[in-house]
């Protein structure tokens, strides 16, 4: 009995060890990262953090070897102590830096333009006022030349929500739109286990107001379910059994997504989405389907709001360019366990499948597994570049 006690303490203790050696011993893969994240009020970093979690799963490093720190290698708003905070963006290049920097870059990944506002940044003079006012934040000219410099370049670029909406500019919005081959319809979403504002504190304080705005009728929902709002002020409240077979949103990859990927048919996706259309110049790897029944069909007409959308945008051609129409890498992951090679095989550990909510069950089972995929094409396009040029 003691024998078998010490054999399996002994699997215990040298377990990791050989699974941080095996990633050790990895070849590092030399990747010119750029990552900007504009929308960090505090530091855990979690808008951007899976995807450099990824990333060094991958042995992604800096040309120089070193490996990527997610707490400073990226452009944006970098909070302090006691309401001190630094903004680094593309103005530290300089002027016309574009087209040099596109050159030495490999990979773009713009994490989250949102920004910073007086609702989500606590160190705000103003931090709890029913007012919503902008500090930071916003696609900005130099994000959009650089942007355009990647893909005449034949560049990689990766982004996710809010990359076209609020607060980014409507000049430079149809500008990235017509670059990209993207349009956004204007409206974003997200599911909410409770509509109640009594018990889910999540909901926002403007939301019933605009509500009764809208519909000129008294805020009354009490279950589950997804609300939809746009740029013009708009709002489409969908109630778990009123409006939805389904209550969550689902996230639905192709056969071909699938096998390439290695990623599950269907998930679901309780957490912030846009509508988006992709011209023929991409192609769709994967959709959001809201499932609505005869009632909540007629209310997505009335405002042509359709209930199947892109949540997963690529063009792979001349230039590599990637969208995911929803907060992806929001997932605030533990960077440490990224440091072991088959981890995932005890990633059931990390999260409960009855929570629908937990971002850790969607990194492990869809984040982990597409973005793996994602930096492992990626790297063997930068060796073979290497190679040639050797």
């Amino acid at each position: 009995m003691w024998k078998l006690v010490r054999v399996l303490v002994f699997l215990i203790l040298i377990i990791p060890v050989i699974s941080w050696l095996a990633w050790k011993l990895e070849k590092k893969r030399p990747i010119n990262l750029l990552v900007i994240d504009k929308t960090t009020p505090e530091k855990n970093f979690s808008e951007h953090l899976s995807f450099f979690w990824v990333a060094n799963q991958s042995k992604w490093v800096k040309p120089t070897g070193e490996e990527y720190d997610y707490s400073k290698d990226f452009l944006g708003f970098h909070p302090g102590e006691n309401g001190q905070y630094v903004i680094k963006d593309l103005k530290v290049f300089g002027k016309g830096s574009s087209a040099h920097l596109a050159d030495s870059l490999d990979v773009v990944f713009f994490a989250d333009t949102y920004g910073i506002y007086n609702s989500n940044w606590k160190d705000h003079p103003d931090y709890g006022k029913d007012t919503i006012s902008l500090f930071y934040g916003g696609l900005q000219a130099e994000e959009f030349n650089l942007l355009r410099e990647l893909k005449r370049k034949g560049k990689t670029i990766i982004a996710e929500f809010n990359f076209f909406a609020s607060p980014t500019s409507p000049i430079i919005r149809k500008q990235t739109e017509q670059l990209l081959g993207v349009n956004w319809s204007g409206w974003i979403g997200k599911y909410y286990h409770s509509l109640d504002t009594l018990i889910n504190p999540e909901i926002p304080q403007w939301l019933p107001e605009l509500y009764r705005k809208n519909y000129n009728s008294e805020y009354q929902f009490r279950k589950g379910g997804i609300v939809l709002v746009n740029n013009r002020e708009q709002i489409i409240i969908l109630e778990q059994d009123v409006h939805l077979n389904e209550g969550l949103p689902i996230l639905k990859s192709s056969l071909s997504t699938q096998l390439e990927y290695n990623v599950p048919e269907e998930v679901y996706y309780p957490f912030w989405f846009d509508i988006n259309e992709a011209d023929t110049r991409n192609h769709v790897l994967a959709n959001f389907e809201i499932d609505v029944n005869e009632k909540g069909k007629r209310l997505l007409d009335s405002l042509n709001v359709p209930n199947k959308f892109p949540a997963i945008i690529e063009h792979d051609k001349d230039y590599k360019f990637l969208y995911f129409a929803c907060d992806f890498s929001d997932n605030n992951m533990g960077i440490y366990s990224s440091y072991f090679r088959g981890i995932e095989n005890i990633s059931s550990a990390f999260y409960s499948p009855d929570q629908i909510k937990d971002r850790k069950m969607f990194f492990w089972n869809y984040y982990r597994p597409f973005m793996l995929t994602v930096m492992d094409s990626i790297s063997a396009k930068q060796e073979r570049k290497t190679k040639y040029l050797d």
